[in-house]
């Protein structure tokens, strides 16, 4: 098996066993422990995951960059960059070449999920792209999915490393861990996962926006995403058909999905600070 086929089939495994989830940390540093993988993970813990894999198959080590509190797992060869981030979820391993420099900038890209569907029924994949300034050490990662609402590609996540900032150890120490979970960055938790059969993405999530401190642990507050970036309220039957995907995907049923993210609701009630403020977090379709 070639390196570049460890790649894509550690990327696939980590896509479908591993949803992403920011409930996870929640449950592992502060309540009773990390939940089954199946419930997921938070970005980085993916990443460690997929990196976990592709080092026990072919012995290929990561460099992992950090920007904005994100980290994917890069492989330098002589020329190239192979990047794997389960968290952008792309469909192949993404390979920039030096080779294919255009005035010092090498720019690739692959398609990701979600795949959505334009009103002309024809496919809209999502996109990640990568753009390496060779000569400065610097690598843009730019995530973006096709908005039905807007009937354009639009940039989702944008994350900028520099070449020499990596983390020193990974997994990161629990403290670290710890400390990040309290900032004030995270305005929402979730879970996001990809169905393996049906090839597309549910995601149930629990804004912190929008009410009194008081109802953060309200479960009436959930709502839905579906494939196609449309938002459901808790008790629609919208809602009840993307949690069943969610469900299905996880091997799970939607009332364990529901407590599970719900008693991370409670576990962040519990150690946030009550004077915690947070960015907006929007519910509009996408």
């Amino acid at each position: 098996m070639t390196a570049r086929t460890t790649f894509a089939d550690a990327l696939e495994e980590v896509q479908f066993r591993v949803p992403y989830s920011s409930a996870a940390s929640y449950h592992e540093y502060y309540g009773t422990g990390a939940p089954p993988w199946r419930l997921g993970r938070g970005c980085g813990w993916q990443t460690f995951e997929v990196a976990r894999l592709v080092e026990e198959r072919c012995g290929a080590r990561p460099t992992h960059l950090y920007a904005g509190g994100h980290s994917p797992a890069m492989y330098f060869g002589e020329d190239d960059i192979t990047v794997l981030d389960p968290y952008l979820p792309h469909v192949e391993p993404l390979r920039l070449s030096r080779a294919d420099a255009v005035s010092g900038t090498v720019r690739a890209g692959t398609d990701a999920y979600p795949i959505r569907s334009r009103p002309d029924g024809t496919p809209a994949p999502s996109r990640l792209s990568g753009t390496w300034w060779v000569a400065d050490g610097v690598l843009l990662l730019e995530y973006a999915r096709f908005s039905p609402r807007r009937s354009a590609m639009v940039t989702h996540r944008a994350f900028t490393f520099h070449l020499a900032t990596e983390l020193p150890t990974f997994p990161v120490p629990d403290g670290f861990a710890r400390r990040l979970l309290l900032e004030p960055m995270q305005n929402n938790l979730s879970i996001r996962a990809l169905h393996r059969g049906e090839r597309r993405i549910g995601e149930l999530v629990l804004p912190f926006t929008g009410r009194p401190r008081e109802q953060l642990v309200d479960p009436a507050f959930l709502i839905a995403k579906d494939n196609q970036g449309r938002v459901s309220q808790a008790g629609t039957p919208d809602f009840a058909r993307v949690l069943e995907l969610i469900a299905d995907a996880v091997d799970g049923t939607p009332e364990e999905v529901t407590a599970y993210v719900m008693d991370a609701a409670a576990i962040y009630h519990r150690v946030v600070p009550l004077d915690q403020k947070w960015p907006d977090y929007s519910a509009e379709d996408e």
